[in-house]
């Protein structure tokens, strides 16, 4: 049943990648933008799916049942909450002007027009090294999947996973990547809260299931004595920065209608947010320390409870809503790949008389690259998914969110500010992360304030940007 429902599920994708082919053929505004047309619900629930992720069933909340629901429920469940809100209150209506006014579509775009290419450059570099090393993580949650529920092999698992979403995203586009990711976040969203509210009726009631966990792991509701609080703080502040910032998030906001559906949307977002990573993780942590204790995999966590708990038809809907989370990250990360380096790097250097199909045919390429690399890299990591996302998270904080939400809205931020920033604060979170100077998690707890201070002194001790730029940020507010 759960092999058969999960190839209903693959070929569901294909279809609908299939069927937006000869829409998303007819140019970059419907290939890269979704021609500007995603109304809030489906936006709200596709970002609240980009954003899930095999980290989200698999990885952080392996880490819940370890270390503590307060360890990641809180960090990641408030703080993601807390960086759709910022981005509703900060960033997406000037970003949605930014694209309907020059018809781009990424964040390198907007730093090029706000900073220069050297910034646009280094955005495209620093994509191109941290989504990839994200989607292998997503790609070593397929084979858990494939091993454990499926019976396949952790490799054909990979692989297989990798065929179906590199195709659908490659012929598709964003419209395609858009309309899977409605349909997974539903998938997901449903399963995970079908699971949680089973587990609560199954130990007797919410108050009994707790009772029992705690009588398993007394610190399940409270800060692990062997974590620094700065643990605590360092991962809330990089979800916040990650979810603010990250670029293939930042591709949701083009897509929307208008300015209205896109707020609407990461209020949405926010919401589904919450609810997934405080009242899922709390139910489904606490059933998996009663079902296996000692559970030396935490990766397993979600599923030991899916395999205990639900009917073998149930499974089989659940095994499609981890693949779900999985494929709707890495599609999005691939996506936003693709588009950066075609539009800023092949375009920019190599040919600027570019077509735009010639571009895209150049993104399908790079994506198809990458798609292989990171299915061959899945198949030989052995790291923890939760450890790998969350320090690929706060690389990603440190590096874009102070040039993005200084470029908005700081006039006197420049091309030095901009891009000091924007490299200073990747290679410094390198640099402690490299080093272990600090718990792990709070690198990005150094390397945002430096990331703020790089731009302030930068910006402060240079000139001024010339007035037909401080007209173009003037305009992105204007309603």
């Amino acid at each position: 049943m759960e092999f058969t429902l999960t190839i209903i599920y693959f070929i569901v994708c294909f279809s609908i990648g299939l069927y937006f082919r000869r829409q998303a053929s007819a140019g970059e505004v419907a290939f890269w933008g979704a021609e500007r047309r995603i109304k809030f619900i489906v936006n709200g629930i596709a970002q609240y799916s980009a954003l899930a992720s095999a980290a989200s069933f698999l990885g952080f909340l392996g880490l819940a049942y370890r270390m503590g629901w307060s360890f990641c429920a809180m960090p990641f469940g408030v703080g993601s909450s807390l960086g759709f809100i910022l981005s509703l209150l900060l960033v997406s209506g000037p970003l949605r002007r930014y694209s309907e006014i020059k018809g781009k579509f990424t964040l390198a775009n907007f730093f090029s027009d706000r900073y220069g290419t050297a910034t646009a450059l280094a955005t495209t570099i620093f994509i191109l090294i941290l989504f990839p090393a994200y989607i292998v993580p997503q790609m070593m949650g397929c084979g858990f999947i494939g091993s454990y529920i499926l019976g396949i092999d952790f490799k054909y698992a990979v692989i297989l996973v990798g065929i179906v979403y590199i195709t659908y995203v490659m012929i598709g586009g964003m419209l395609s990547v858009t309309w899977t990711d409605f349909l997974q976040g539903a998938l997901m969203f449903c399963i995970m809260m079908g699971l949680a509210i089973v587990a609560i009726i199954h130990f007797g009631g919410f108050g009994s299931l707790i009772s029992k966990a705690i009588s398993v792991n007394p610190g399940f509701l409270g800060i692990h004595p062997k974590v620094s609080p700065w643990s605590y703080f360092g991962m809330a502040l990089g979800t916040i920065t990650f979810v603010l910032a990250s670029p293939h998030i930042i591709m949701r906001l083009f897509t929307a209608k208008d300015t209205k559906h896109g707020r609407a949307a990461l209020s949405l977002s926010a919401g589904l947010n919450l609810i997934h990573h405080t009242f899922g993780y709390l139910a489904i942590a606490a059933a998996a320390l009663v079902i296996a204790p000692k559970l030396e995999n935490i990766d397993l966590t979600f599923i030991v409870v899916l395999n205990e708990l639900f009917a073998p038809f149930f499974r089989g809907l659940a095994v499609a809503g981890v693949l779900a989370a999985i494929m709707s990250t890495t599609d999005a990360m691939l996506l936003a790949c693709g588009a950066e380096f075609s539009v800023n790097i092949y375009r920019r250097f190599f040919k600027p008389d570019a077509s735009q199909r010639e571009v895209i045919k150049v993104g399908q390429v790079l994506m198809v690259i990458v798609g292989i690399l990171t299915v061959v890299l899945a198949i030989y990591q052995t790291k923890s998914i939760g450890v790998i996302v969350g320090l690929l998270v706060e690389g990603t904080g440190s590096a874009f969110a102070v040039p993005l939400v200084a470029g908005i809205w700081w006039k006197r931020a420049n091309k030095i500010g901009g891009f000091l920033s924007c490299v200073g604060g990747f290679v410094v979170f390198a640099i402690i992360y490299f080093m272990k100077v600090v718990p792990m998690f709070a690198e990005i707890l150094i390397s945002l304030p430096v990331s703020i201070f790089f731009m302030i002194v930068g910006s402060l001790l240079t000139t001024r940007e010339p007035q037909d730029k401080i007209d173009f940020i003037q305009s992105l507010h204007k309603t």
